[in-house]
């Protein structure tokens, strides 16, 4: 058996990757089951599955991460750790035990007991019931290595072959876990993602690997092999080109496998800085998706009319046109393209590969006048409108 780790650019097709192989599999007596984080992703999944196998099919699972620790490792075996039954999970957006607004613990959240049990107030709630998601995965594996790891044993018998997606927004205790089953489990684990597309993590803390470099690593040591997917299915090679520079050479280059443009937007293509002076006639001639940081951020720039997303929502999307309202922080690659990003500033040079990589036939950034002329990248004037 060979556990995979595919890095998967955007556009590259990784949804088609999962759904050709699980329905190849599925056609072979097989079963498969695909983990992935956001929701928006588990409905792509199923729609695309259904479009390509042509209808419903029971050996064709998608689950949510916290869904997968809690039914699939954590509820079947958590009565060696804890006696009454976890029937949910509690969302926490910061540590729950932390002292609010302070940096110690509270008193009897310590993992385990004086008698080397574990504590049920680290994992769960008061009520005992729910479990901590900021602990989930901890608790799965814990609960792994407390059963010698039959939770492994159990998913190899009911499933044939397992995708892990999005594995770049996993971090520390998923890391552990993904490395028990590795070990023990029969059937193959492809872990595909892309580290230059991480925008959202799944726990907080310190706990290691955190960092595109420490986790590629991590797939490293657990003995993964490593494939890429380097074709582009949805940008001109222009933009492709642009977005390999955020990340400096640090991954394959990506080409355009786009052959052809369709005839309605072949009036508008290539990369493009927009003065803020030009961007309400920019956007009347071309209705570009405008991607920005943050619902507060251009709001003295942009029209009321402009449709707008935040680089996040973004992701796992296209669109035709895009113009992007840069941060300060961002702003330097713009304009020479040659300052590299700071190390503590790895989302914003993540969130500004994946806003680039929305784009299909034409790419936009916000530039103020002062700083547009004699850069790198072409300015755009509003007098070629519909020409350019």
């Amino acid at each position: 058996m060979t556990n995979t780790l595919c890095i998967a650019g955007a556009g590259s097709g990784k949804t088609e990757k999962i759904i050709t192989e699980s329905i190849a599999e599925i056609e072979r007596g097989g079963k498969v089951l695909v983990v992935t984080y956001t929701t928006s992703n588990q409905h792509e999944l199923r729609r695309r599955f259904i479009s390509s196998f042509g209808k419903h099919s029971d050996s064709f699972v998608v689950k949510g991460l916290f869904s997968f620790y809690l039914e699939d490792m954590v509820r079947p075996y958590q009565q060696v750790l804890f006696t009454q039954r976890i029937d949910g999970m509690f969302f926490n957006e910061q540590n729950p035990h932390l002292q609010h607004g302070k940096h110690y613990m509270l008193r009897g959240r310590q993992e385990q007991l004086e008698d080397k049990s574990y504590n049920p107030s680290h994992f769960l709630t008061k009520c005992k019931t729910k479990v901590h998601s900021a602990f989930l995965a901890k608790l799965a594996a814990r609960v792994a290595k407390a059963t010698r790891n039959a939770t492994s044993d159990r998913l190899g018998e009911i499933y044939s072959k397992v995708y892990f997606d999005e594995v770049q927004d996993l971090v520390g205790w998923d890391y552990d876990v993904l490395k028990v089953l590795s070990k023990e489990m029969k059937s193959p684990i492809i872990c595909v993602g892309d580290f230059r597309q991480t925008v959202y993590e799944t726990t907080f803390g310190h706990k290691k690997p955190k960092t595109a470099e420490e986790k590629i690593a991590a797939f490293k040591s657990m003995g993964f092999k490593q494939d890429a997917l380097a074709l582009n299915y949805r940008s001109i090679q222009a933009i492709c080109t642009v977005a390999d520079e955020v990340h400096k050479s640090a991954y394959q280059g990506s080409k355009s496998a786009v052959d052809s443009i369709p005839f309605e937007f072949a009036h508008h293509v290539g990369v493009f800085v927009v003065k803020e002076s030009d961007v309400i006639d920019y956007i009347a001639a071309y209705d570009p998706m405008v991607l920005r940081w943050s619902l507060a951020s251009g709001s003295k720039i942009l029209p009321i009319t402009a449709r707008c997303s935040n680089f996040g929502s973004s992701k796992g999307l296209g669109f035709n046109h895009v113009l992007i309202l840069p941060t300060p922080k961002q702003l330097n690659f713009i304009l020479d393209g040659v300052t590299p990003f700071p190390e503590k500033e790895e989302v914003a040079q993540n969130k500004m590969y994946v806003a680039i990589t929305r784009a299909r036939y034409s790419l936009g950034f916000i530039v103020s006048d002062k700083k547009a002329e004699g850069l790198r990248i072409p300015v755009w004037k509003s007098s070629l409108a519909g020409r350019v």
